[in-house]
């Protein structure tokens, strides 16, 4: 192959590459929303979290005990965070209940069932824990839907 060809070559090779990376430089990261529900926010709504209204949200972290009019009333959670998790409270059994939605998740609470009552988690979140990301959006080291107890008015250590 000609000199000249390869210098050629080699520029347009050069010139695509710088291309590509600048882009992946300029890019920064971002966020999806999800349903309606902005990032960096926790929604809860009432219905579907695709066809549903929402009645809550919050993006930072924070235990928060729902409004009066907004407990026991959600039915699905979108978490747009990217490396947050968010625990969904029922503080009215004994021992308190949580279920852990991980990071970038969205649920229908009617799909988990309640441990300590009949039925499902739909109309029984009257709290809402945000985490920090030092949690890294996990839920118990993993990344699906978890449930658990913790002792009644457990707040976390940061709260």
């Amino acid at each position: 192959m000609p000199r000249r060809f390869r210098t050629v070559i080699s520029g347009l090779v050069l010139a695509a590459l710088t291309a590509v990376v600048g882009v992946f430089i300029a890019t920064p990261a971002q966020a999806a929303s999800h349903y309606g529900c902005s990032y960096p926010n926790v929604c809860l709504n009432n219905g579907s979290y695709n066809g549903g209204t929402k009645i809550w949200q919050a993006w930072t972290p924070a235990y928060l005990i729902l409004p009066e009019g907004d407990r026991n009333v959600a039915d699905s959670v979108i978490n747009t965070k990217n490396d947050d998790s968010v625990w969904l409270l029922d503080t009215g059994v004994s021992p308190d209940r949580y279920l852990c939605i991980p990071a970038d998740t969205y649920v229908n609470l009617g799909s988990y069932a309640h441990p300590a009552r009949p039925g499902t988690w739909a109309g029984d979140v009257d709290a809402v824990v945000i985490f920090p990301s030092s949690d890294n959006g996990l839920c118990s080291g993993s990344d699906d839907v978890r449930g658990g107890s913790v002792p009644d008015g457990w707040r976390p250590s940061w709260a």
